[in-house]
């Protein structure tokens, strides 16, 4: 019987962490950083993104005993990474001025760790489906499993922004009281999932042990043909997507506080904590609509949807406080839909690697630094002070603008590109669609995919 609690738990851990941190990492430095230290530690940071994902990956598919080598990386990776999460929330000193040498190395120090053990434990992670499953009903339920885990991981979200303060400089024990909790929490479904499924290794049959060796010495075999065809895949793929969401996560917190003004802080919390929550409740309701109409159909209606809701709030303008709350949720939802565009585009036959997932990031994760650096970009030429994101006079109308144009742009050049809903026609049947599922080709992306 396959490990699903167990394997579930790693995504809980992951959510719990990741929800809190892409929302309030960016607002925590923007009062401690200056200009110039920002975007020299965004740019480290993107190499950095984009080179460790294959290196880890290929590390981990070329040590002996593959799942021998992606337990410890949960067991061990999972509660270091909660410890990185909890340290990264304090002050490293004396940081109280902005522009500090210290609060630069912090931030970049802070981005470099956390990314690199969360892609310790994802990418091994998302790996093991293959190890631990041999069925389409196993992986669905590991799927599954992951889905409902995530779901109750976002519920730190809601948490999060009780407890989180906007003022620059404010002061915000609570929500480092707040992190330590989510990081403890954490640590400890990281450690039950690398037990759980450890216990799993040990109760295959012999029989199983050796299969799992064959494919082993296949699948290293095949790795770099498997590289070689995902990169080509990917470097004629243009993804919008993954910028677009992040950008929406990262300023997140920024929209709801500085747009949001007159709503109730627990309905800001809601409306924050339901973004998250929302897509992976929908990965689990999907599978029946996506079965009957098709992967084709529902991108279609997602990019319609974003553009329609956006040209909407465009002309409503964001004095509708309870309007823009609720076309934030829906556009984080449908942006997840379809960030992972590449999973369409190219269906394959087998679970990746490891290192075939973290060459996907080697072309994706620039997206991830770039969304950030815009941002500050924008809001900081159009503040008139140097308070920090969201506080200066003009903040409302230009977070406003970037709240909607950004979807409205990006669902704008989607639906244009005819070339790419017809390959998606073309490419996904029902077949493909099952095989896709089965090999957790989900319709919504993990933290590290996006």
């Amino acid at each position: 019987m396959v490990p699903s609690a167990a394997y579930g738990a790693t995504m809980l851990g992951s959510a719990a962490m990741n929800n809190v941190w892409v929302t309030y990492s960016i607002p925590f430095f923007s009062s401690r950083l200056s200009s110039s230290s920002f975007f020299l530690g965004q740019a480290l940071y993107m190499v950095w993104n984009a080179l460790n994902d294959p290196l880890i990956g290929w590390i981990s598919d070329m040590s002996p005993g593959l799942m021998r080598r992606r337990i410890p990386a949960i067991r061990y990776g999972g509660p270091l990474w909660a410890l990185v999460f909890s340290l990264s929330w304090l002050d490293w000193g004396d940081e109280g001025h902005k522009g500090s040498f210290l609060s630069a190395i912090h931030f970049t120090l802070a981005l470099c760790a956390y990314d690199g053990l969360l892609t310790t434990v994802e990418l091994n992670h998302g790996a093991l489906l293959a190890d631990i499953s041999s069925s389409v009903e196993d992986r669905t339920k590991l799927n599954q499993a992951s889905a409902i885990g995530a779901v109750i991981g976002s519920c730190s979200s809601f948490f999060g922004h009780m407890y989180w303060n906007p003022v620059p400089g404010a002061d915000l024990h609570l929500f480092r009281r707040f992190s330590a909790v989510v990081s403890l929490i954490s640590a400890l479904a990281f450690t039950y999932s690398a037990h759980g499924i450890s216990r799993h290794e040990q109760s295959l049959e012999l029989k199983e042990k050796l299969e799992e060796t064959s494919s082993e010495l296949h699948h290293k075999a095949s790795t770099r043909k498997s590289v070689a065809i995902v990169m080509k895949q990917l470097w004629n793929h243009k993804n919008l997507g993954v910028f677009e969401c992040t950008f929406e996560k990262n300023f997140l917190s920024s929209f709801v506080d500085v747009l949001l003004v007159d709503l109730s802080r627990k309905t800001r919390s809601l409306i924050i904590s339901t973004s998250f929550i929302l897509p992976w409740l929908t990965t689990i309701l999907v599978g029946p609509f996506v079965n009957k109409h098709g992967v084709y159909r529902l991108l279609q209606i997602a990019f319609t949807l974003k553009l329609m809701l956006s040209m909407v709030a465009l002309c409503i303008g964001y004095k509708h406080q309870v309007f823009i709350g609720l076309f934030a949720v829906a556009t984080r939802v449908l942006t997840e839909c379809v960030c992972r565009q590449d999973k369409y585009l190219h269906i394959r036959d087998r679970s990746m690697s490891a290192t075939v997932m973290g060459t996907n990031a080697l072309f994706t994760k620039p997206g991830e630094s770039l969304a950030p650096m815009l941002g500050w970009a924008i809001l900081n030429y159009r503040s008139s002070d140097s308070k920090g994101i969201g506080q200066g006079q003009g903040q409302q109308t230009t977070l406003f603008y970037c709240l909607v144009l950004g979807p409205l742009f990006v669902a704008s050049a989607q639906l244009l590109r005819g070339e790419y809903l017809g390959k998606v026609k073309e490419f996904i049947n029902q077949k493909d669609l099952e095989v896709a599922l089965s090999t957790g080709a989900s319709v919504f992306p993990s933290y590290k995919e996006t």
